[in-house]
């Protein structure tokens, strides 16, 4: 049986070689992408994501208008999304929040609490 996927949409290596990483750990398998073009491949694949980790810090896309097309592309079976950003960036992680964001946290709790919060959505042990 295949591991439960996780949609990683992050531009900064580090954050994404950290959530890599951690997602192997949990026995997750992470798709990257942080193009439109690769979010409709992943979004309209057999098996959905079981969740969305989103950078709302994004330099190579709209974080926010991506967190809606996930939503857009997903209405019948939601694929939970988790976003991170400054924790100084109120108005971003607003937005986040209002796209369909599930729930959006500081990027330093992200960091130090990433096995908690992936465990959180998709329930792995």
């Amino acid at each position: 049986m295949a591991s439960p996927v996780v949609l990683v949409i992050v531009d900064d290596l580090f954050f994404l070689a950290k959530i890599q990483t951690t997602l192997t750990h949990l026995g997750l398998t992470a798709q990257v992408a942080t193009q439109r073009s690769a979010l409709c491949d992943v979004l309209t694949a057999e098996a959905l994501p079981a969740l969305a980790l989103v950078d709302l810090t994004l330099r190579t896309a709209d974080a926010v208008a991506l967190i809606q097309d996930i939503k857009a592309a997903t209405p019948s079976t939601p694929v939970p999304i988790l976003a991170f950003g400054a924790h100084v960036a109120v108005d971003i992680r607003q937005q986040a929040l209002q796209a369909g964001a599930d729930q959006v946290v500081a990027k330093s709790a992200f960091a130090q609490h990433l096995p908690a919060l992936i465990q959180q959505f998709v329930g792995q042990e």
